[in-house]
């Protein structure tokens, strides 16, 4: 789709690109690689804090120049919204839909280009990136669900529950989710900087794993409870503000959540960024009319994109001797980028065996050698890294997925893999002091 001449000629480079050791040309195609060196969700927050002038040692560069020039001069406080789920071919649909939308007008006021999420396409990873400005390999946090070696438990990241059995979380085994990512926060970095950061969640979720995990080093995590309140909320924070440089990172999941319980149909995950537009119009903006703080940079985007996830586009693992016979544990990270780990560390009869019981529909390598082509990121890797990723990796072709406990009768849309409509995010910049 075109935005403008410039738009679509980053979004056929983003597409183009290839991992030739990986993927054979026929399949390539249907994927899109995470672009770590300027153009992906673990650029931003170097970005921001390139921005706010606020140098420290990030682990990844900024976002090439074009994603914020001309929008950069005197600023004083970024506010980066994060709708999950909401992907760049995702939210080109609403605006070709709705001209006069919202999102539309930002876009021809200000900068709206694609970047690449990260790879796997997820949201516990994701955050993890945009908050420490990492790539995956280098923070450690690879996935929805991670065998943790260290516990020995297959491990569900958002409550750190084992995924199997055990009803207790990992908190009560000495998990501490300050200590677990490998890379410092950007709360960190920032305050060292002078620079303060405010992260907006679910009340529910100010003091979950996640949160601690990722905004550890925040000024502050303020909590809300729906939508309205989220926007009235940032209001607020703004009206209070302290010192002179700001970030706030706002996310909301409602699409998100749409989208695994309804996938595309009924206009489900539309109806929940209808609802984040009106009160982010009727509320923030006019607020921010009313009040206006020179010096101000809004940032839209997402985590991932969405993929719908038929029954019958289901290879349903539970039933599978292949994967009862030749695995340690149940595959994890996620459905449509799987990684297993082999009772034989991944013999070569191994990997035949499995490309052979998946067919056409997957593409499967050793971990090493996705490890090598870089999907997860370059650089030093996080110490157990290597070891999450197992010793197999299965990536989804299509809208296939690996299914076990019959999920696939309850999750009607899923992320995590390398198509365009999981991969492609937005980068929606505006000046609100303009």
């Amino acid at each position: 789709m075109t935005w403008t001449p410039e738009a679509d000629e980053l979004e056929r480079a983003l597409r183009a690109r290839r991992a030739p050791t990986l993927f054979a040309p026929d399949i390539a195609k249907e994927f899109v690689l995470p672009a770590y060196d300027g153009y992906s969700l673990a650029n931003v927050g170097p970005t921001v804090g390139t921005i706010l002038e606020a140098s420290a040692p990030y682990s990844s560069p900024p976002l090439a120049s074009q994603y914020w020039q001309g929008l950069s001069d005197g600023v004083q406080r970024v506010i980066v919204v994060v709708l999950d789920a909401l992907g760049y071919l995702q939210l080109g649909q609403i605006i070709e839909e709705q001209p006069d939308s919202i999102w539309a007008r930002l876009a021809r006021r200000g900068i709206l280009l694609p970047m690449t999420s990260i790879s796997p396409s997820t949201t516990t990873t994701a955050l993890a990136s945009l908050t420490t400005g990492a790539t995956p390999l280098a923070h450690g946090m690879l996935g929805y669900e991670l065998w943790l070696r260290e516990y020995g438990v297959l491990v569900e990241m958002l409550s750190v529950r084992p995924v199997f059995g055990a009803v207790e979380s990992l908190m009560e085994w000495g998990f501490l989710p300050e200590a677990f990512l490998a890379r410092p926060s950007l709360g960190e970095l920032w305050a060292q900087a002078g620079v303060r950061s405010t992260a907006f969640v679910p009340t529910k979720y100010t003091r979950s794993t996640l949160s601690r995990t990722c905004y550890r080093g925040f000024s502050q995590v303020r909590g809300y409870t729906d939508v309205a309140d989220m926007w009235q909320e940032a209001c607020h924070a703004l009206a209070e503000e302290v010192g002179e440089r700001n970030v706030y990172f706002i996310y909301w999941a409602g699409i998100d959540s749409a989208i695994h319980r309804h996938g595309t149909s009924g206009g489900f995950w539309q109806a929940e960024l209808d609802s984040v537009a009106h009160a982010f119009e009727d509320q923030f903006l006019d607020f921010c009319a009313e009040h206006p703080k020179p010096g101000t940079l809004l940032v839209v985007l997402a985590d991932h994109g969405f993929v719908d996830s038929p029954i019958e586009a289901a290879h349903d693992v539970d039933a599978d001797r292949v994967f009862r016979r030749r695995m340690l544990i149940p595959f994890s990270g996620e459905s449509r980028a799987a990684y297993l780990h082999a009772l034989d560390a991944g013999s070569e009869r191994t990997l035949q065996e499995v490309r052979e019981t998946l067919g056409p529909d997957y593409v499967v390598h050793y971990s090493q050698d996705v490890i090598d082509a870089g999907l997860f990121g370059t650089g030093e890797p996080a110490p157990e890294s290597r070891a999450r990723v197992g010793h197999l990796y299965v990536a989804a072709r299509g809208l296939h997925y690996l299914d076990r406990q019959n999920k696939r009768f309850k999750i009607r849309g899923r992320h995590g893999g390398l198509s365009p409509e999981e991969m492609l995010i937005p980068w929606l910049a505006v000046r609100l002091d303009r």
